[in-house]
């Protein structure tokens, strides 16, 4: 949904809450409004506003409850449930499942099962829990049927395939994405139809059926120009994937500035949203105030015709009030502008630390440009391409809700180690991968490095340490010691173990690892009995 629609739709659910039918009981008119404010948190939730979103659920529990109408309140419980997932708070999200469930059960509301065990299926997807979903999202897709709600059908089928493309079956994967697409073109979702192209190709890019992923990308970008701002740049990504692997580097470098300016206009777009926000509530607060000075001068004319005495005394309080209003209008003004230019200073700030990190490949490219020696080329252009990547997701994780330089460190650690390491996965062997990190946001100029070293000591493991044995281990802990404020980041793997300070004259790993530990003035342990471990303590 474009955004600009989105606001008409939330003028329209206004003005037909103005509205209601004449002919409905005061109860029902009420319920007939609750229903309209959830259908509003819904497109706010979709639009990314979950705070918006967020303030009229609250509402909607408060008078739900209040008025004894369950069934919305179970609804409500779900739809917060999502705003909170949505916002990555995953144990706000199973308290509100918790409490839908109950209602649901206390209530007998079975049709409502299709949306909570898609939201439960939703949740599990999040922990990566990918048996979860698929049971989850069957049992969605059971009682969708049972009660024909095809939205809910859609979303579980939809699910389904998330599911399976988790657990690896491509099969399955495909047929329940494309069994939701005539749904969404129905319904005029072009954004999700798209979406599932993607998916799509995504899948047979996977299994490196190129021809296949470049025929559904191609039917996803039909729709390119009616998709949501939102979810655009999945699909340069996906291309971005395809010609890497392809080796088509001119192509693959184009779709990655695409898929970077589609990420600065979501953020213009996020940002504008806040700052008109922020206008609204000025022009309203002036709105309010001016009201409320007309009935006081109304009241205070009424009384000087009685008593010109009381008059008088009202009027020196009018005065004094609006000088107050007046400070505080000049304080909101002022806060304004202050808003602004923050944003304004932080778009120029990612921009600049995305071409200082495209600057990092391009280095890194050339100077291996002349490794004359190395001679296998795929591994060249999959350890540049891990690089990149390590990136890109980088600028993904960016929290730019206060500044453009604080990343969540968790999930980004987290996804990219598993994208490393699936990057070299022949599913022969089986390589597990655990992942611990302790801190929860680190700023830009260690997050990459940081990134990198991961990239390489994880693309290091997998080609090296288990050539001699089918089961692996590789542990990863980012910790910070609150005595001291260092911080530690541990590395371990139970293969062959190498000699680190070895100089190794066929690649450049090692050489970029030491050169990152020097920018963080990291200090080192390393050992290679029974394995490789190094610990790094950085501040």
């Amino acid at each position: 949904m474009y955004h600009y629609e989105t606001e008409d739709a939330i003028k329209k659910i206004e003005r037909l809450a103005e509205q209601p039918d004449k002919n409905l009981s005061q109860k029902e008119q009420s319920q007939y409004k609750l229903g309209l404010a959830l259908l509003k948190a819904k497109i706010y939730d979709r639009n990314f506003e979950q705070g918006k979103a967020l303030v009229v659920l609250l509402d909607i529990l408060e008078k739900s409850t209040a008025e004894e109408f369950h069934k919305i309140t179970a609804e409500t419980f779900l739809l917060m449930a999502q705003v909170k997932r949505n916002g990555n708070d995953l144990k706000e999200d199973e308290k509100f499942l918790n409490l839908a469930q109950k209602a649901i059960e206390e209530h007998k509301f079975d049709e409502l099962y299709s949306n909570y065990y898609y939201q439960k299926a939703s949740s599990l997807r999040m922990k990566s829990d990918f048996t979860g979903v698929i049971e989850n999202a069957g049992k969605a897709l059971k009682y969708g049927e049972k009660y024909q709600n095809a939205e809910d059908i859609a979303n579980a089928c939809t699910m389904l395939g998330g599911g399976y493309a988790g657990k690896g079956d491509k099969q399955q994967a495909i047929r329940n994405f494309k069994r939701v697409i005539p749904h969404y073109q129905k319904t005029n979702n072009y954004t999700f139809v798209a979406m599932m192209y993607r998916n799509i190709a995504r899948e047979y890019f996977k299994q490196s059926e190129f021809k296949d992923a470049h025929t559904y990308i191609d039917s996803a970008y039909l729709y390119y120009d009616k998709m949501s701002y939102f979810y655009k740049e999945f699909l340069p990504l996906m291309r971005l994937d395809l010609y890497a692997e392809e080796k088509k580097w001119d192509s693959a470098f184009a779709y990655m500035k695409d898929f970077h300016n589609l990420s600065f206009q979501n953020l213009q777009i996020r940002e504008a949203s806040k700052i008109k926000d922020v206008t609204e509530k000025y022009d309203n607060d002036t709105k309010a105030t001016e009201i409320k000075e007309k009935n006081r001068q109304m009241i205070w004319i009424g009384t000087l015709l009685a008593v010109i005495a009381i008059a008088s005394v009202l009027l020196f309080r009018k005065n004094r009030e609006i000088s107050r209003k007046n400070k505080v209008i000049n304080k909101q003004l002022a806060e304004l502008s202050k808003t602004l230019d923050q944003k304004q200073m932080l778009l120029s700030e990612l921009q600049h630390r995305v071409k200082n990190n495209l600057q990092h490949v391009i280095s890194i490219l050339e100077i291996q440009k002349e490794s004359v020696d190395f001679n296998n080329i795929d591994e060249l252009i999959r350890e540049n391409q891990n690089r990149i990547h390590s990136m890109a997701l980088l600028h993904k994780k960016l929290n730019v809700s206060d500044n453009v330089n604080d990343v969540d460190v968790k999930r980004y650690v987290t996804e990219l180690s598993e994208l490393v390491k699936e990057s070299y996965d022949n599913h022969k062997k089986k390589i597990n991968l655990y992942v611990k990190c302790e801190l929860q946001t680190m700023s830009i100029e260690k997050a990459l490095p940081i990134g990198l070293i991961i990239t390489e000591l994880v693309s290091n493991s997998m080609k090296h340490a288990f050539k001699k044995r089918s089961v692996g281990i590789i542990n990863i802990e980012l910790t910070k010691n609150e005595e001291t404020g260092n911080k530690e980041l541990y590395y371990a793997d139970n293969g062959e173990g190498f000699d680190f300070n070895a100089k190794n004259e066929k690649g450049l790993g090692q050489e970029i690892i030491k050169g990152l530990i020097d920018q963080l003035n990291g200090k080192i342990e390393l050992k290679s009995h029974n394995g490789f471990e190094l610990r790094m303590y950085f501040i």
